[in-house]
């Protein structure tokens, strides 16, 4: 098939039924300007500042990559953003040790550290950044006001997320298995 899918395009049904998660990752806080790691590279580090798979550190300031879930309308797949938050020194410490202890992380506030593709969010979104799976990513949950945080709580339909998709480049049938 050639062409974005349209809602009756089978591949995208069968998407939406498997269930599981599909990710966009965003490779590092918008605010890091050393380019992003490439395939393969376990860190960046420039000077002080350093970017890994999972954590960055630029200029005092730390961050976490997390997945900001969106329930997706009528279907069992979940999508999620693999964004970042930016988070206090005492939070991130306390990642470090549950991470380095294997124990959960008790959670923390952050501020979501990246612009959304398809989201025309202006001011800055406060989140709860909360423990994700064992041996997984935290989870962000957007505090209750903005646009993120209603499509968090009632989903996204599908042009919803085939905007995201477009405004972030990436091709919906990047997702498709056949």
């Amino acid at each position: 098939m050639s062409g974005a899918p349209t809602t009756d395009d089978p591949r995208l049904a069968r998407l939406m039924a498997r269930g599981g998660l599909i990710t966009l990752p965003l490779p590092a806080p918008d605010v890091w300007p050393h380019g992003a790691l490439t395939r393969g590279q376990k860190d960046l580090t420039v000077g002080a500042d350093s970017l890994s798979a999972n954590y960055c550190t630029l200029q005092g300031h730390r961050f976490l990559r997390a997945q900001l879930l969106l329930p997706i309308s009528g279907a069992r797949t979940v999508f999620a953003f693999e964004a970042w938050g930016s988070v206090s020194e005492e939070s991130w410490q306390g990642w470090l040790a549950a991470r380095a202890s294997g124990e959960t992380f008790a959670g923390a506030f952050a501020w979501l550290a990246n612009a959304l593709p398809g989201f025309d969010e202006t001011a800055p979104v406060p989140c709860n950044l909360l423990a994700g799976r064992p041996g997984g990513l935290p989870r962000l949950q957007p505090q209750p006001g903005g646009a993120v945080a209603k499509a968090q709580a009632e989903g996204i339909d599908l042009g919803t997320l085939a905007a995201i998709h477009e405004a972030a480049g990436v091709a919906l049938e990047s997702h498709f298995a056949d």
